[in-house]
């Protein structure tokens, strides 16, 4: 997700095409043509010029719906709701465009949680993120936690410092949606950040930005991004 608002303008953008299977945009005010998964204009009188990333969630609407309850929603028409309820099954197979590197660490199709900081880039299997609840690591010299709600699906990122303290999170089992509790204070924190109870209730954890994306697709774009496995 961007900000389309560059250089005092707001820009207007369509589809143009694909690259590297990711959507290739066009803005209608000056013809650049953008990459989709770097905001960065590859063609055009803007070449080289980046767009500002929107901080975003990508949830179920359950959680959605809980944390927003006044929420509106973008329905699609009938013709735009037909997906094949094994789409993502079906995408998981299907060839990709860029080649395959001996020794990968991951399959091109993997989904990943990507996250760059203090220039450096990882990449954090969703599987491994959902299987342990919640991933502590450091990346360009800041400690994060990447939080997984509990459904296999919903994840966010937050800085894993609250009040200059660092946390050691844990995802409590016994709660849904998922609570997450710090085993230095035993302080307690929703899926928002929100702390709930102890000596950090009332705070809110940091949000850092991330990005869901294949494997396949970080790397091309991220290519000295390193690989998150459990120690």
């Amino acid at each position: 997700m961007w900000a389309r608002r560059l250089d005092e303008r707001t820009l207007r953008f369509r589809l143009i095409g694909i690259n590297n299977q990711n959507f290739l945009m066009e803005d209608l005010e000056t013809g650049s043509w953008w990459q989709q998964v770097s905001g960065e204009a590859i063609s055009g009188p803007l070449k080289g010029r980046r767009l500002s990333p929107v901080l975003h969630d990508e949830v179920t609407f359950a959680i959605w719906r809980d944390e927003h309850p006044a929420s509106g929603v973008l329905a699609l028409d009938a013709q735009g709701s037909r997906i094949a309820r094994d789409w993502e099954v079906r995408t998981a197979r299907s060839p990709v465009v860029t080649p395959v590197r001996d020794g990968d660490p991951l399959t091109p199709r993997t989904v990943v949680v990507g996250v760059e900081l203090g220039g450096e880039s990882r990449a954090y299997p969703k599987d491994v993120v959902a299987a342990a609840g919640v991933v502590l690591d450091d990346l360009g010299g800041q400690a994060i936690a990447i939080l997984d709600a509990g459904d296999g699906q919903s994840v966010r990122v937050f800085s894993a410092t609250a009040n200059g303290a660092a946390l050691q999170l844990v995802r409590r089992t016994d709660t849904t949606p998922a609570t997450f509790v710090d085993t230095v204070t035993g302080s307690t924190f929703d899926f928002a950040g929100r702390g709930l109870s102890g000596p950090f209730a009332g705070s809110t954890l940091e949000r850092v930005p991330h990005l869901s994306d294949y494997w396949f697709d970080w790397r091309l774009y991220h290519p000295s991004t390193t690989v998150y496995s459990p120690r």
